[in-house]
């Protein structure tokens, strides 16, 4: 009977499969295992740091001592700009890069090239994620997003767009 089922296979192109095969790659897979292993007297397990729990699940350090932060002693230096043409745009934006806050005089420049200025200024500020805010006649202060700007005034520029926000005389 096994004659005719080998017949059969040779006959569709099969071949009966021997299981000695299956055992000599088995081997060889393992002796490629063990080549590629370290020897054990070069073996250093890494150190495990044991961790003691408390009850809330938070990590107990024992007697470590207060950590006590150190303030910051820079200070902040705030720039006071009294521009007197769209070139000197460049430096307050450079400045505003540098994370310094910075006021803007736009009193005595022709009102064409404040507004010019502010648009420009108000660009950068919304690029760099900082703020604008109007803190008197044609006076700006504009702050980096690192520095915060608090007003008690109902408007700021942020709110309500730069349209009519520098005054005539």
């Amino acid at each position: 009977m096994a004659k005719i089922g080998e017949k059969l296979l040779n006959f569709i192109g099969l071949e009966p499969t021997d299981e000695e095969e299956y055992d000599d790659e088995f081997e060889e897979q393992e002796m490629m295992d063990d080549d590629m292993s370290f020897p054990p007297d070069d073996y250093e397990p890494a150190p495990v740091e044991e961790k003691k729990f408390t009850k809330k699940g938070r990590e107990h350090r024992g007697d470590t001592g207060k950590v006590v932060g150190i303030p910051d002693t820079s200070k902040v230096r705030v720039l006071i700009y009294k521009p007197v043409s769209y070139e000197d745009t460049q430096s307050i934006i450079d400045n505003l890069k540098e994370k310094k806050p910075i006021i803007i005089n736009l009193d005595e420049l022709d009102t064409d090239v404040a507004q010019r200025i502010l648009d420009f200024v108000s660009g950068a500020v919304y690029a760099l994620n900082g703020n604008i805010r109007k803190a008197a006649r044609n006076i700006f202060v504009v702050a980096p997003y690192n520095v915060d700007v608090s007003t008690n005034a109902a408007e700021s520029v942020d709110d309500f767009g730069f349209g009519g926000y520098l005054e005539r005389d």
